[in-house]
């Protein structure tokens, strides 16, 4: 099968309608195309790259989305940055995976996947030298964002929702968010729903922008700021 590539990243901005949105087989999240899955229903994720404490914080990352939906599970791994195995690496970085710069972003997600829609590897890369080197909780509100990209989420903000309030917003705004809010959990729950389907892609039509009202807070998640054939690029922006 043809293995496609996607980048998506968190920037600096500001950013109301809540929604969850899926990542697709076609770069395209407003789109019916298939959409992006772990047909193991979990991934590794390897912190050995992070210094101390941001590996703390990582992990920290992935146990609140285990805490928070049924059917996914992260687990810890072993795995080095940018490495095309199946783990979800997460580094601090001068330069994201595969590209020269970050531009303004301040997180990027790598993922590749199969042209059934069944994800191969994701990475994860945070831009050294910002802010979040220095705010453990919004480190940590940020990695639980990429890592939603890494399960399977696009930006809840990408097809015309606003997004306020869930952690897959496309911009860093608004109180801390300290863990997965209900449409991010939603957005979860749909690519891997309790019982013994799911898990394979096969979301119901319409499935994607189901609007929740969120327990309040602030969000990451940034709109398509460009396509390219195989590249999808987005940017988490924090407000003022």
């Amino acid at each position: 099968m043809i293995q496609r590539l996607l980048l998506t990243a968190a920037l600096l901005v500001g950013g109301t309608a809540h929604a969850y949105e899926l990542l697709r087989v076609n770069t395209d999240p407003c789109s019916n195309a298939q959409n992006l899955f772990w047909s193991a229903k979990s991934v590794s994720v390897s912190v050995l790259a992070l210094p101390a404490p941001y590996n703390g914080l990582a992990v920290e990352a992935w146990q609140r989305w285990n805490a928070s939906v049924s059917r996914f599970r992260f687990s810890a791994g072993n795995g080095p940055p940018c490495t095309r195995d199946g783990v979800a690496a997460i580094a601090i970085a001068d330069q994201p995976c595969d590209q020269s710069d970050f531009g303004d972003a301040l997180a990027i997600t790598r993922s590749t996947w199969n042209g059934d829609g069944s994800l191969v590897d994701a990475d994860v890369t945070f831009r050294s030298g910002t802010f979040l080197m220095d705010d453990d909780d919004r480190f940590r509100q940020v990695a639980m964002h990429e890592l939603g990209h890494v399960l399977g989420l696009a930006h809840s903000d990408a097809c015309g929702k606003s997004g306020a309030g869930t952690l897959m917003q496309a911009v860093l705004s608004g109180p801390l968010l300290l863990a997965p809010q209900p449409d991010d959990i939603a957005g979860a729950n749909a690519i891997y729903p309790s019982g013994s389907g799911g898990g394979d892609g096969s979301v119901p039509p319409g499935a994607n922008s189901c609007a929740i009202t969120p327990s309040g807070g602030d969000a990451v998640a940034p709109p398509l700021a460009a396509l390219l054939p195989l590249l999808l690029w987005r940017r988490l922006r924090r407000g003022n």
